[in-house]
């Protein structure tokens, strides 16, 4: 099994090589107006993404997200919080439990009628290198979703639980505090677990790489929706 995985981990550089620059470009926007966010988790949004995305919305871009599953009516509670401070225009909740999205044909449908009534034109994902079964459950379910649906839009890969090789990143200094009350909504969440000095780090860690001076940035996997399937299938195959 481990060498199998390995397989996969290797067959994923060589098909992303080049699209990885050593110089990490900086996009200034979403060069798309109508974008979903796409959170296996109630806080996998805040951690991984919610800078972009609350820059996005200040530069006037509409949002949605998606939550995928449910814990309890008080992390429910939390994501609706941290949503209104990241600026989504509209919340999904599919209210699947944790851990049972993998290969489950209910949360494929249910993803697949968000996609279709909301018709974005940017999707934010956890990369499916994220380990979790969770986040990897979301790229089987679009990869899958090809078979029956259009798909027509651009893929921002995210990370939370893994270590990315991205190919673009977004200046996250000024939406840094913003970014942080959301994460902060999650009283259940960094109970356990301190995201805020994780996603401060990893951001921090960013911003260093690109420039000096940068303070925080957000990292990702950027291709079309058609690449990063295809991107899934030789991984996979």
């Amino acid at each position: 099994m481990k060498r199998l995985k390995n397989i996969h981990l290797f067959r994923l550089y060589e098909y992303i090589q080049p699209l990885i620059n050593y110089s990490i470009p900086k996009e200034d926007n979403i060069y798309a107006n109508k974008v979903l966010a796409i959170a296996p988790h109630q806080d996998d949004e805040a951690v991984g993404c919610a800078g972009t995305l609350i820059k996005h919305v200040k530069s006037g871009g509409h949002l949605e997200i998606v939550f995928c599953t449910n814990d309890s009516q008080e992390r429910m509670e939390e994501s609706k919080r941290a949503a209104e401070i990241i600026g989504s225009k509209k919340n999904h909740y599919m209210h699947f439990s944790s851990r049972n999205l993998n290969c489950n044909k209910d949360f494929k449908e249910n993803l697949g009628f968000v996609l279709n009534s909301v018709k974005p034109e940017a999707v934010f994902v956890p990369f499916f290198f994220d380990k979790h079964n969770d986040h990897i459950a979301v790229s089987w379910a679009i990869n899958e979703l090809r078979k029956k649906i259009k798909l027509n839009f651009m893929i921002y890969a995210y990370s939370v639980w893994s270590p990315l090789n991205p190919n673009c990143l977004f200046d996250i200094s000024k939406e840094w505090d913003v970014k942080r009350q959301a994460i902060e909504c999650y009283k259940t969440q960094i109970i356990t677990r301190d995201y805020i000095k994780i996603a401060q780090g990893l951001n921090r860690y960013w911003g260093e790489i690109k420039e000096q001076g940068m303070m925080y940035a957000e990292a990702f996997l950027k291709m079309t929706v058609k690449e990063y399937i295809s991107l899934w299938g030789k991984v996979f195959r």
